[in-house]
């Protein structure tokens, strides 16, 4: 296996895979970030539903559950969603769910979160994986 070193052009996403791979799925943690009121509107059953979003600024047609259409819709310009106060790991997996999962560099997640690219490295770009993030290797 081939080394791969992490540096701040290094580009980050969710690698849905990764949940199937290691027997978890990802719609039961995408739903923990839905309001009281959307878990009560919906079933299960609904909030699994997969359906095509077209992206606003690429036109590109994404195939997503309802729970991560709510979470992108609702959550993006909440300031309680994404905060200082979260642990590095979680403030990356939050800002892929509300970006659409866009690729992006060590340098603009520590720009965003307002923090050194060395402390998102040292969080999210060692071997293990939190949530699916993981570096894009070209």
């Amino acid at each position: 296996m081939r080394l791969f070193r992490v540096d701040e052009n290094t580009r980050f996403h969710i690698d849905y895979t990764w949940f199937e791979k290691n027997g978890q799925d990802v719609n039961i943690l995408i739903r923990k970030y839905l309001s009281p009121e959307q878990l009560e509107q919906y079933t299960s059953e609904q909030l699994d539903e997969t359906f095509d979003f077209v992206d606003p600024d690429t036109a590109e047609v994404h195939h997503i559950t309802r729970a991560a259409y709510l979470v992108r819709a609702e959550m993006q310009h909440n300031p309680n969603f994404l905060h200082q106060g979260l642990p590095i790991a979680e403030a990356v997996f939050r800002i892929f769910l509300v970006n659409n999962n866009q690729p992006l560099t060590v340098a603009e997640l520590a720009a965003y979160l307002n923090r050194r690219p060395a402390d998102v490295i040292a969080q999210i770009g060692g071997r293990n994986v939190y949530n699916g993030i993981k570096p894009i290797r070209n």
